[in-house]
């Protein structure tokens, strides 16, 4: 017989868990947003939650755990929303891509939190690597759901797409910054423009 799961409220110990983990990565995100990267610190985090320090370091290694995992889960929010987007997408190239574009855009538009994290994390050697891996892992998105590569094509093809994504990313920071005098139509379909013409070329 499995060992009785004891639960309070009609919740299991390890779905407490989960959602004390949610709400310290919730909290952690609005830290950054609201005072940058460098003002992240778990006092911070634990009034931002309403969770005492007992409950973050049963979540977390420290400062730098936490915000590895606000990186993570913010690059996989996005990354999720951009395979629903073009999953099964009927278009051609380019209307897959100005779809892409557009999920990125509305994204960060909608949420000021997640652009800050991303112009914020060069000045952090472990947001940096893993602003770093995210790029990769869009340049796979770019290859596999907007382009349909040919496995043949892909190698050639991974250096203009990692520089299409990152470029991409660079811009959309500094447009939300109002560093880019174009509107949101006229930014999606611009950089559109410009990335289908660098990786169909």
């Amino acid at each position: 017989m499995p060992p009785a799961v004891r639960t309070y409220r009609g919740a299991s110990a390890e779905e407490r868990r989960a959602v004390r983990r949610a709400r310290l990565l919730e909290a952690g995100l609005d830290v950054v947003g609201e005072v940058g990267v460098v003002g992240v610190t778990v006092d911070a985090v634990c009034a931002r939650a309403g969770l005492t320090k007992r409950y973050f370091y049963e979540t977390f290694a420290d400062r730098d755990a936490a915000l590895d995992a606000v990186a993570d889960a913010v690059y996989g929010r996005l990354h999720a929303a951009m395979v629903a987007a073009l999953r099964g997408h009927g278009g051609d190239e380019r209307t897959r891509a100005a779809t892409a574009v557009e999920v990125f855009v509305a994204t960060l538009d909608a949420d000021p939190r997640i652009a800050r994290l991303y112009a914020e994390s060069p000045g952090n050697r472990r947001l940096a690597a893993r602003r770093d891996a995210a790029v990769d892992v869009f340049a796979d998105l770019v290859l596999d759901e907007v382009l349909r590569v040919d496995p043949r094509d892909r190698e050639r093809l991974r250096t203009a797409a990692v520089l299409v994504v990152a470029g991409t990313t660079h811009l959309v920071t500094r447009w939300l910054a109002g560093g880019v005098p174009l509107g949101r139509r006229e930014l999606v379909e611009e950089v559109t423009r410009v990335g289908t013409r660098a990786l169909l070329a």
